[in-house]
């Protein structure tokens, strides 16, 4: 109960009134009528998601291991017209929110302006905080309609002993005092690992986001990928189990902040988003595919082109709904390697990653588990996370 008074107390305290109003209205009130509109396209056997995600660059800063923006050849940049047509075209479908992803999406220039022309969208910027500066922060809280979620990873946090890059995480907190400072909604993203898992799965790790400005705090699993993986980093079984029930304790504990997960339902039933049809990624080179790390397609999206009628006639991404959800709740990526690589052959899915790599990486997968764990499943114990896990977006965690 406490959650309820205290969560809209924050928001109002520390949020601009612009800010607060484009995400009570693109990402609460616009995302529940496009999961309506979702629903009704799905009984009729229409794809259409209701969030789509974007890779603005395949450009990046920095080279963390595991991650599939690396070891891009002749990294590209969308063009701010395919991206204009991407959100024009989705909105036809009632679509209000967006991911934009990378690389790191502020190497480009032109993106808060973008932001800012398109008010009647909200868009969540996936950044690991180097260029969100004062000046980016401000130009955000001009547009309105941006939620930043900066990437921490864990590293370095004051109540636990250093380890890693310092200076990559000094510059995430900088980009998070920037957007406290701009009165941002703020999301502080982190991949749990094998080795930062002590870190990162305590309270004290979101109790210091939360006191540095963050208005959510996102888990993700970490996924290897790229052409250095790191498989060793990837969680057990046990470790998953151990991340759900940590999850579902801290929202019942913490009231000043949201705890998002992309993994799993209300009743604590393994869920892949892509599989269920809730969203599709374009590439930076325009290649619609499932997921992002998913680097394949049989789809290409031009500024010419229709993006609704892209996705609707993509054999791959029909296919992909129709069969993963036989062998697994997980995600195939991790725990069906081989079926999923049959599965885009058959399709005739080209190698989307700007590697070259990608079937030959998805050949020299290791299987690992993911958040399909083993045992009985942990359902949310907080009626407010059941209820938005049931009706309302709050990252990759709704299925409605």
């Amino acid at each position: 109960m406490a959650l309820l008074f205290q969560l809209p107390l924050r928001f109002l305290k520390t949020v601009s009134c612009r800010a607060l109003w484009h995400f009570t209205v693109g990402a609460g009130l616009g995302n529940l009528m496009a999961f309506a509109r979702f629903q009704r396209r799905k009984r009729k056997g229409r794809l259409f998601p209701p969030i789509v995600f974007a890779s603005v660059t395949q450009r990046v800063n920095l080279q963390c291991r595991g991650c599939l923006a690396t070891g891009v050849q002749d990294p590209v940049d969308m063009s701010p017209e395919l991206l204009q047509k991407i959100v024009d075209d989705s909105a036809k479908k009632g679509v209000r929110f967006f991911g934009i992803l990378g690389g790191e999406p502020l190497l480009l220039p032109w993106l808060p302006a973008f932001f800012k022309k398109n008010r009647k969208a909200y868009f969540q910027l996936f950044t690991n905080g180097r260029f969100l500066d004062q000046s980016v922060a401000d130009a955000l809280r001009v547009a309105g309609n941006v939620s930043p979620l900066i990437s921490v990873e864990g590293v370095g946090a004051s109540y636990a002993a250093r380890r890693g890059d310092d200076a990559m995480y000094d510059a995430a907190l900088q980009a998070i005092e920037a957007c406290r400072r701009a009165k941002l909604v703020t999301g502080v993203a982190v991949s749990v690992s094998a080795s930062n898992m002590a870190d990162v799965v305590q309270p004290g790790f979101i109790d210091e986001m939360v006191v540095r400005g963050a208005h959510y705090v996102w888990y993700y699993i970490y996924r290897p990928s790229g052409p250095n993986p790191g498989f060793e980093e990837a969680l057990s079984d046990a470790q998953v189990r151990q991340l759900r029930q940590f999850l579902v304790d801290q929202r019942k504990r913490v009231t000043q902040a949201v705890i998002i997960d992309a993994y799993w339902d209300a009743e604590g039933h393994a869920r892949c988003p892509a599989a269920v049809g809730i969203n599709v990624h374009v590439s930076a080179g325009g290649a619609v595919e499932v997921c992002p790390p998913v680097q394949c397609a049989d789809a290409r999206m031009t500024a010419a082109g229709d993006f609704v009628t892209t996705v609707e006639q993509s054999t791959f991404i029909r296919a992909f709904q129709a069969q993963v959800p036989n062998w697994t709740t997980g995600c195939v990526l991790m725990d069906h390697p081989d079926a999923l690589a049959q599965l885009a052959m058959a399709c005739q899915a080209q190698d989307s990653s700007g590697r070259h790599t990608f079937f030959r990486e998805l050949s020299e997968r290791t299987v690992c588990g993911c958040h399909n764990h083993s045992g009985s499943p942990i359902p949310e114990s907080s009626w407010f996370y059941r209820c938005m896990k049931r009706t309302l977006f709050f990252g990759f965690g709704s299925y409605a």
